[in-house]
């Protein structure tokens, strides 16, 4: 019987000096790739920690690919913008809005509750003027209802009071007072604008005046170090029917250049969102030297 001097090499010992020699060949290459993204960092002084090639995030906030597609249309005619505002459109109540309604007249005989909160039903309580339903009309219109119903029973009131003194059952239109009264919108709680994504306090805020993108991203406490600030957008929602609108903001031209073509004055209903930024983007953005294009549809400056 023949003794098999040959050692034997187990396949645990062959699969470790392969690992081995593997890790020999793709460290130089790992940390020559780690280099060269410290150097970019260095070089560009970007700002997010995926140019270190760290991850971003585990939940990351990204463009639908058909929000991208409608991005790519670039900017549309007729927007308003900063330096461009157009007035917006009479504001229409809302429950919780909050109206001041007082007469004309200090020495009127109208009694009034001056605040009146729009009810969940759409009413204000006018007390011994009834109900009346606010819901959907603008201020103009509610001082016109108010005051025909204000009117119309204070000269009841009145002729019921004549009747009982002269015995007689109705008045001359001369003797009709002219009850006028006030409308006035104070508090409005309905026109809002959303900011989400990758900022530090995502949320709704309300559009108490002409506001802008650049001051929806500043009430949302500004970028996160996650955000991608190449690709935020701004969705204005439409009528069924119509196509959906939207607009790519270059957020570098607004804040460092004060180019105003894409800081977009908001309407009621406006949805700003900042995506995520991948590690791949990040890269690709840290190599872009001397590249102040910040989205494909931003102005070249050189």
């Amino acid at each position: 019987m023949k003794n098999n001097l040959t050692p034997r090499v187990s396949s645990r010992n062959v699969k470790r000096t392969s690992s081995v020699a593997t890790m020999s060949t793709t460290m130089p290459a790992i940390c020559l790739l780690g280099t060269l993204l410290v150097a970019s960092f260095l070089a560009t002084g970007c700002r997010t920690a995926a140019s270190l090639g760290l991850p971003v995030s585990g939940t990351s906030h990204a463009l639908l690919p058909y929000a991208t597609d409608l991005r790519q249309a670039g900017h549309r005619a007729g927007i308003a913008t900063e330096l461009a505002k157009h007035p917006l459109p009479p504001h229409r109540m809302a429950a919780g809005d909050v109206l001041v309604i007082e007469p004309n007249d200090f020495n009127s005989p109208v009694r009034l509750q001056s605040d009146q909160v729009v009810q969940q039903d759409g009413s204000i309580e006018l007390g011994d003027y009834g109900r009346v339903e606010v819901l959907g009309m603008t201020v103009q219109e509610i001082q016109q209802t108010v005051q025909t119903r204000v009117a119309s029973r204070e000269t009841e009131k009145s002729q019921t009071r004549m009747a009982m003194v002269s015995h007689r059952n109705n008045i001359t239109p001369e003797e009709v007072v002219d009850y006028g009264v006030n409308v006035r919108l104070v508090s409005n709680e309905s026109d809002l604008f959303y900011v989400m994504g990758e900022v530090n306090a995502p949320g709704s805020y309300p559009l108490v005046g002409t506001e802008t993108v650049l001051d929806a991203v500043i009430a949302a406490g500004g970028l996160s170090d996650k955000a991608n600030e190449h690709k935020i957008i701004l969705t204005r929602p439409q009528p069924d029917g119509q196509k959906r609108l939207i607009l790519p903001v270059c957020y570098k031209q607004i804040l460092q250049l004060g180019d105003v073509s894409t800081n977009y004055q908001l309407m009621p209903g406006d949805r700003i969102y900042i995506p995520s930024i991948t590690i791949w983007e990040d890269v690709k953005q840290s190599m872009a030297f001397n590249s102040d294009k910040s989205c494909p549809h931003c102005r070249e400056y050189r």
